[in-house]
């Protein structure tokens, strides 16, 4: 069986719901008012919308936003004011997930664009299109844990101790299942590798710190490794795929688009790029 096959057959539908999903939902945000104007048609819209975050990439401005991002979205010095608990879980779960997505994207492109297609071998491919490189082994490994712990603390904060200031809609209870059952599967499936793959593990797998340590204690176990990863490896893909799929439906997209859009309309006048002004979190 040809596991990327059966992966890309259902990847690529995903990623076509995906954008679809994010289509529709982007036409009932156009119902409301972009740039102020609330009397035209939602065609009329999306050229506006389209052209302003057309003139906000190609302008400094650019720069604005992004810093404000990255700082009050990402950093968000304000929550850990605040409560540095609450703060935590975001910053562990939201900068894993994009420390893991970057680690996806420049396997891909490594794997499937720069060996096959231009035959390049050189110090980014040789990282990126190796599992077991030191660098990747480590930033997987270390971006997978991260998450948990954040997931760890959301689930202890929201059902555990149940604190008050856990009612937010950044967070949802399906968002947070998807999630754990991802970063499960991918280490089982790991592990798995691990297992089957090499007669001796490699002395760089020692970086991914805990899968390596739990394939050196199960590998020799008789078990049909190899199949296993295979059906956990599609499991995972498979999964994620239809997660982001999902995504453009929940709230979870919405709360997150919201954010984005409140967080640019409350930039200073002479610096915020023109966005639909009219689109406000609320509203989202």
């Amino acid at each position: 069986m040809d596991i990327m096959l059966v992966f890309w057959l259902f990847h690529i539908p995903a990623m076509i719901v995906f954008v679809a999903g994010t289509m529709f939902t982007l036409t009932i945000w156009l119902q409301g008012t972009v740039n102020g104007r609330g009397d035209i048609s939602a065609r009329r819209k999306l050229f506006l919308l389209i052209g302003s975050t057309l003139a906000t990439i190609f302008s400094a401005r650019l720069g604005v936003l992004v810093r404000v991002l990255i700082w009050d979205g990402a950093i968000h010095p304000t929550l850990f004011k605040e409560h540095k608990l609450r703060w935590a879980a975001h910053f562990c779960v939201f900068g894993g997930i994009v420390l893991l997505t970057i680690l996806s994207g420049f396997s891909f492109i490594s794997v499937d664009i720069m060996i096959p297609i231009f035959k390049m071998d050189n110090l980014f491919t040789s990282i990126f299109a190796n599992k077991d490189h030191a660098i990747t082994a480590f930033l997987n490994e270390f971006g997978g844990l991260v998450v948990m712990v954040g997931l760890m603390i959301v689930i202890v904060r929201r059902y555990v101790i149940r604190q008050l200031d856990m009612r937010t809609r950044m967070v949802d209870t399906e968002i947070i299942f998807f999630l754990v059952v991802i970063m499960v599967s991918g280490f089982l499936a790991e592990i798995c590798r691990l297992s089957f793959e090499f007669e001796e593990l490699p002395a760089t797998a020692a970086y991914a710190f805990i899968g390596y340590p739990v394939a050196s204690l199960v590998r020799t176990a008789p078990l049909p490794w190899a199949d296993l990863h295979d059906w956990l490896f599609l499991f995972h893909a498979i999964f994620s795929s239809v997660v982001v799929a999902y995504i453009p439906f929940s709230k979870f997209f919405h709360a997150v688009a919201g954010a984005i859009i409140a967080t640019v309309n409350s930039l200073p006048r002479e610096e915020t790029p023109s966005v639909p002004a009219g689109v406000t979190h609320g509203q989202v």
